[in-house]
């Protein structure tokens, strides 16, 4: 900010300069025939091109803040303007017409406001000037003198006006580059999703800021959830046939904006609904109608959506809306449209960057799946032969050595199982979500028929919907879970619940096996005995982990994951 506040005060004083030898040759190229010249003209003229050469001076070495060179500025070409005046010909000198370079400065370092106050005192200055210079009695009745300030008015509002267009069309370049420029990796893509939100709700300084997109031929919505009356983390909700239809439409490049219905907007030319169609740049009279209902589905007044597309693809819509009056405007929407079709880019880059990381983990993992088939595996099952061999062989030794390897060959079958299993989770993909029911079913009926223990599996409700990565680890620690109670628990019974609120999934594990030494409550790490792996899986997803147990009554695991902001987009 202080940079390009340093490279306005550069522009206006190499114009002051020019401004300072235009003087200057004004002065010479006269020689006295028109100007009311004297020594007292010469030296204030002589003093703005020293001034002028001292603050480029100041500007190139940085010697004050930019922001204190412009007031001082400002205000020193303010008052020169009337000191050469009241040494020339007064309000008739040529000397008046510098009064715009005052104006132009205030614009273009500030906007409308600022412009029409230096006006202000550039009036005030000009009547005193007016009034000092007078030779003769003026006529006050005919308000002849008012007319040059009134012209001064009208170009200061046209000025101005121009430069408060000029300043926030430079606000909004900047904005756009600084946007692209902070958008960071995270690891969830959603929690990347709503920073990018929640700075484009800053920016326009609105209420909310949602985003609806297509992923797997399923629409959802990320919005910010409402409690208590205030508006907290975001979360991502699937949309209903009703609600695709009401936030989808239209599918084209089109953009349209809705403000309150109000008699005196109507009158003025502003119209309640405008519909844009960005490819053609017109405006859209027929064939779409933004739908009223939008305005109770948001509980808002105003309502701004732009098309999010990728790759000639549509891919959902970007909606801003507001409760308070300011209405949205069509600059409103051809700059939201700027900013997705900027932003909409990266985003689905890192989207494709993260799908091919995961792609390329279980190519990984398949890999290593064959690696041990084709090596570990094929030994294993060789040595089982082999011990089988020299059991049939030792049937006249002692009875010692044919215990020994039947231990041995018990052993080796155990790992031979083991190994088997552990491939079979390295090919297991990730569970989608609508399907993670289904595969913990088919999964603990495997488990039941090949280690003879009783599983309960409890989901609630049947059709449990969570986000794709929460339903993978899920499936793994579950997996774990009942690994460890078949090695080390010596149970009979495993009861599984699985089941989620709005903002949390619920998970427990529960035996009557040995248990552990002591009761134990986990809410850091894990202690001697205790789960590492499923307390590892827990705490990269954020959630929590408590075990409890008691010897010889069984053990229980509890897992709290938040869900609230998890989506696999």
């Amino acid at each position: 900010m202080e940079e390009r506040s340093y490279r306005t005060e550069r522009i206006i004083a190499g114009a002051r300069l020019i401004l300072s030898i235009a003087a200057i040759e004004l002065f010479l190229s006269d020689r006295g025939q028109s100007l009311q010249q004297s020594n007292v003209s010469y030296s204030v003229v002589a003093l703005y091109f020293l001034y002028s050469i001292a603050v480029i001076w100041i500007v190139d070495r940085n010697l004050m803040k930019a922001k204190r060179v412009g007031f001082c500025t400002q205000a020193i070409d303010a008052l020169w303007f009337p000191v050469i005046l009241l040494h020339t010909q007064g309000e008739n000198s040529p000397f008046f017409l510098f009064y715009v370079f005052s104006l132009i400065t205030a614009s273009f370092r500030w906007g409308f406001k600022e412009t029409f106050f230096v006006n202000t005192a550039n009036v005030g200055m000009y009547v005193i000037v007016h009034f000092a210079t007078a030779t003769a009695p003026r006529d006050f009745s005919s308000y002849g003198f008012l007319i040059r300030p009134t012209y001064l008015y009208v170009l200061a509002c046209l000025i101005g006006y121009l430069g408060e267009h000029q300043k926030k069309a430079q606000r909004q370049l900047f904005t756009l580059a600084e946007l692209s420029s902070s958008i960071r990796i995270k690891d969830r893509f959603s929690q990347m999703l709503e920073e990018l939100m929640e700075k484009v709700r800053s920016l326009f300084q609105v209420e909310q800021c949602f985003l609806v997109f297509n992923e797997a031929d399923r629409f959802f919505l990320l919005r910010k959830a409402y409690r208590e009356r205030t508006f907290n983390s975001y979360r991502i909700v699937e949309l209903y046939s009703d609600e695709i239809e009401l936030l989808v439409t239209p599918r084209h490049n089109w953009g349209y904006l809705m403000n309150p219905r109000r008699k005196l907007a109507r009158m003025l030319g502003l119209k309640d609904i405008l519909v844009y169609d960005f490819d053609t740049q017109r405006i859209v009279t027929q064939g779409f109608q933004p739908n009223r209902r939008l305005i109770s589905f948001f509980e808002m007044d105003s309502v701004l959506s732009v098309p999010v597309f990728f790759n000639e693809q549509f891919r959902g819509r970007v909606y801003l809306v507001n409760r308070v009056r300011e209405r949205f405007t069509h600059s409103d929407l051809q700059y939201l449209r700027l900013i997705v079709s900027q932003v909409g880019p990266l985003i689905e880059n890192y989207r494709l960057l993260k799908r091919m990381q995961t792609l390329s983990v279980l190519e990984e993992k398949n890999r290593i799946a064959r690696d041990l088939h084709d090596g570990l595996v094929q030994s294993l099952a060789s040595l089982d032969l082999r011990i089988e061999v020299c059991r049939k062989l030792s049937c006249e030794s002692s009875q010692e050595l044919r215990n020994e390897l039947r231990e041995l060959q018990r052993i080796v079958r155990s790992e031979h199982s083991e190994l088997r299993n552990y491939m079979k989770r390295l090919r297991t993909p990730c569970v989608a979500s609508h399907k993670l029911a289904e595969a913990l079913k088919g999964y603990v009926q495997e488990f039941e028929r090949q280690n003879g223990l009783e599983v309960s599996l409890c989901i609630e409700p049947e059709e449990l919907d969570l986000p794709r990565q929460v339903s993978s680890e899920i499936y793994q620690i579950i997996h774990e879970g009942l690994t460890n109670i078949k090695k080390h628990a010596a149970a009979r019974q495993v009861l599984i619940k699985l089941n989620r609120d709005d903002t949390t999934a619920n998970l427990m594990i529960s035996d009557d096996g040995c248990g552990f030494p002591r009761k134990v409550g986990l809410s850091g790490k894990p202690i001697s005995g205790q789960p590492w792996s499923i307390y590892e899986r827990t705490r990269a997803l954020s959630g929590t982990l408590e075990v409890d147990s008691s010897p010889g009554k069984g053990s229980s695991l509890h897992i709290r994951i938040p869900i609230a902001v998890e989506q696999d987009a």
